[in-house]
């Protein structure tokens, strides 16, 4: 079993590890050991890792695919052996988190493919509470090390992620990993820097009496890998040895309580609504993008969503205008089908910019304001195009679901507006269950309801009221067992008309093609849209 561990302060004035030694650093003395070394990667456990006893170990593997299982040959990476390893010191042994894989009695875990650090930073509040682990395990920084992710910040962001675990529960135990390394030079170069630095983060966090220990991997070599980034089964045998060391050296020092008290998550945020077609280049495919809270904008283009073509990292699409991204939309103005960037005032005003192929793809052209107001509150204000001319109209939707609409002939100083008066006058549900979206690829906006519960109901727009009228669909989907606050519209296969997608908490998204829809040629399911980038859903518009 191979590890060094490292439980107690560093000693005062002593230097980090430079990034040769990052693999085996030496830790100083833990308090009651005399002053001798820990384990060296290659040597035995010591007598605490082979006799101890809890009455409860409620484990959450924290990380990304590596946790997952990446390359090994059962799908449960390290999580298989190290049961194995834990089952007999304890009397109720329970793997804990929102994911489940593997072929293994207990697969759950928190192990997010292509995730960073930030990923789970934005989700932890939310998994602590849900599944009460008391011990966790976290091995992360991989994906921002190999994508050279604001390398400089990863430290900081790795102990802010702690500090966040150990701020909702200060009686968790937590175990950080160093990295397992990378066949890539210039990965494993960022990687080695990385790790050097992890012995202080955890130290310092003792010192202010947090559960938080080290456990190095550094007996996992290249010759352990199945590719680049992932172990095969031998380096997670290694992984599990070094973190079944962990859980036993905080059994002996008494850190692992039976019962952790997790501070409640706050609930996420949800996304604004108002987004129309997002589709950034113009290929008819609505893309995936991440919103910040400073405005910029990173995408990925849809080629067809994950299993169906995949998707290509755009990067920043937008780099922000100084608005904060809760008053970012995206609509198509001016008719050339790429999606572009407004913001929407709570006065109603909008500003755009033109999307020319976006942050160096082509770059903005700065359009000005858009639209001066109607008078209502920016916060009833919608997009869609409900004539069929391209262009995103401006709508204004009442409580009552009653909607009024400009048509965009250009816009404020570009060729105004028309007022059409009332586009809709309700079907009796309140405002916040109505949704804009092509279901039948005439390229008019049609009106839907959604429930609580996923259930849609339609009404195919022919012109709107005074201007052609409506016709009822009737139910559009039954929904998927998923709360109507999760069902975003999108084209997501460019055949016109708008899919059923579920967007969860952790951005992964699901989708079902639309084929007519329900009554009227049906679905067909596509399974998971999109596995997430580490970003929360309240970030993501698509």
């Amino acid at each position: 079993m191979a590890t060094a561990l490292t439980f107690g302060t560093l000693a005062t004035g002593a230097p980090l590890a430079s990034a040769a030694t990052a693999k085996a650093p030496v830790p100083s003395p833990r308090p009651g050991t005399g002053g001798g070394p820990a384990a060296s990667p290659a040597a035995a456990p010591d007598a605490f890792a082979k006799n101890w006893k809890v009455p409860r170990l409620a484990v959450m593997p924290l990380g990304d695919s590596i946790t997952h299982g990446a390359g090994s040959s059962n799908g449960t990476g390290y999580r298989d052996d190290l049961w194995s390893q834990l089952a007999p010191h304890t009397s109720n042994l329970d793997f804990v988190g929102s994911l489940r894989n593997g072929k293994l009695s207990d697969p759950d875990h928190e192990g997010h493919w292509g995730w960073k650090i930030g990923g789970l930073s934005a989700n932890i509040d939310r998994w602590l509470p849900a599944a009460k682990p008391n011990t966790v395990l976290l091995h992360i920084g991989t994906n921002d090390m190999h994508d050279d992710y604001q390398v400089d910040t990863a430290p900081r962001r790795l102990g802010e992620l702690v500090d966040k675990i150990t701020s909702a529960a200060p009686d968790m135990t937590v175990l950080v990993s160093s990295l397992v390394p990378s066949t890539d030079t210039g990965t494993q170069q960022r990687i080695e820097k990385f790790n050097a630095v992890i012995p202080q983060l955890v130290a310092e966090r003792q010192t202010k009496g947090r559960h938080v220990g080290f456990v190095d991997m550094g007996a996992v070599t290249t010759q352990d890998l199945d590719d680049d980034l992932h172990p095969k089964d031998s380096g997670y045998v290694k992984m599990a040895n070094a973190f079944y060391n962990g859980v036993a050296r905080a059994a002996a020092d008494g850190w692992i309580k039976q019962r952790v008290e997790i501070k409640p998550g706050t609930p996420p945020r949800k996304a604004p609504p108002g987004d129309y077609r997002v589709d950034i280049n113009g290929d008819g495919r609505a893309d995936y993008l991440v919103v910040q809270s400073n405005g910029v904008v990173n995408a990925w283009i849809n080629n067809g969503g994950t299993g169906h073509g995949g998707w290509t990292e755009y990067g920043t699409f937008a780099t922000g205008v100084g608005e904060p991204g809760d008053k970012v939309r995206f609509a198509d103005i001016n008719a050339d089908g790429k999606a572009d960037y407004l913001t929407l005032q709570d006065n109603g005003v909008v500003n755009a910019w033109i999307n020319n192929g976006g942050t160096g793809h082509g770059g903005w052209t700065e359009y000005g304001t858009f639209a001066t107001g109607v008078g209502e509150p920016g916060d009833k204000v919608r997009f869609a195009d409900i004539n069929a001319d391209g262009k995103a109209d401006y709508l204004t939707l009442q409580d009552n679901g009653v909607v009024n609409a400009w048509i965009n002939n250009g816009g404020t100083g570009h060729g105004g507006w028309t007022e059409q008066g009332t586009f809709a006058t309700g079907v009796g549900e309140p405002g916040d269950k109505v949704r804009f979206a092509d279901i039948n690829a005439d390229g008019k906006a049609d009106y839907l309801t959604l429930q609580d519960n996923g259930v849609v109901n339609a009404w195919i727009n022919n012109g709107g009221t005074g201007h052609g009228g409506w016709t009822e669909q009737g139910t559009f989907a039954t929904g998927v067992g998923e709360p109507g606050d999760k069902v975003r519209f999108a084209d997501i296969n460019a055949d016109g008309k708008a899919d059923y997608l579920t967007l969860q908490d952790n951005g992964v998204v699901n989708a079902w093609i639309n084929n007519g829809g329900t009554g009227h040629g049906g679905w067909t399911e596509q399974g998971t849209f999109a596995t997430g980038v580490g970003e929360p859903g309240n970030k993501v518009r698509i």
